[in-house]
């Protein structure tokens, strides 16, 4: 059974991500990942933190930052920016400043966390910084329901600003999340590459701390290959990299020749549709 709390969470940004806009010939992007660090503080049995992913103190520079934010609002860019990535991004001291610089140019902008670091005053810090919305992963029980909505709570803060995932599940009930190989570097009883259309290419991209364009977040671990750099070439100019091209048709064909995608199985249908149709 799948979580309501994922579902939900698919739900709220759908229309958002699944919206095309067209930029000199070609459908934009809709949903950016930034990997802001490589450490964490949990080994979580589905991440290949759990197998021999090391922990990093490395944290992307603002000046990155800045230069992302930049280009977004010169491109006018109406998705999300989710930061995400490897590590735990509540755990890169700048990540107020980071908020800031999206916030500022009226950017969407999210946070992924697994929530151990939040307090009232960090809660404070970054919603007056700009944060669109907080999304809590919770890994030990149904009682972190109770204590974030009571943490949220007393900073005002009401329940259409910040998600509630639930991820104290099992291994066989899929850790309440869409369970993945991460394109091959997770070692998973079934490991079977799915022979189905992946739209992750079509509509979002992958900035990793040092600023290298990935191809998705599957390959966040492995980084098989990488497309660019921003701050040698624009978001716009690696988007329209012909051998990210080749990918995107070849995925929407179901075809997963290439690698990582020959070792991945992720589904990659959940968004990005109407994207890949006008590739």
């Amino acid at each position: 059974m799948v979580p309501k709390s994922l579902t939900n969470n698919i739900n709220r940004k759908a229309d958002v991500i699944n919206t095309v806009r067209v930029i000199d010939n070609i459908p934009l992007f809709s949903f950016v990942e930034l990997n802001v660090n490589e450490i964490c503080n949990r080994v979580c049995p589905f991440c290949p933190r759990s197998e021999d992913y090391p922990n990093q103190n490395i944290h992307i520079d603002i000046n990155i930052v800045k230069i992302v934010a930049d280009e977004l609002s010169s491109l006018n860019f109406q998705g999300i920016v989710n930061i995400s990535g490897t590590g735990e991004p509540l755990l890169t001291k700048h990540i107020c400043d980071i908020v800031k610089l999206f916030s500022e140019k009226n950017i969407h902008i999210e946070i992924v966390t697994n929530g151990d670091k939040l307090s009232t005053k960090l809660i404070n810090k970054l919603y007056d910084s700009g944060l669109s919305q907080l999304v809590v992963s919770m890994y030990d029980g149904p009682e972190q329901v109770e204590y974030f909505n009571k943490l949220f709570a007393k900073c005002n803060i009401v329940t259409d600003l910040y998600t509630l995932r639930d991820r104290w599940y099992s291994e066989e009930e899929g850790y309440g999340l869409m369970y993945t190989n991460r394109a091959g570097s997770l070692k998973l009883k079934d490991n079977s590459v799915q022979l189905v259309p992946c739209y992750y290419p079509s509509y979002a991209t992958y900035i990793d701390w040092n600023g290298d364009i990935l191809l998705c977040c599957q390959d966040m671990y492995n980084r098989t290959i990488k497309f660019g750099n921003i701050q040698n070439k624009s978001l716009l100019e690696i988007w329209k990299n012909k051998k990210l091209i080749e990918y995107r048709q070849k995925l929407k064909e179901g075809n997963r020749c290439l690698s990582p995608c020959n070792n991945c199985n992720a589904n990659g249908v959940v968004f990005g549709k109407n994207h890949a149709n006008k590739w």
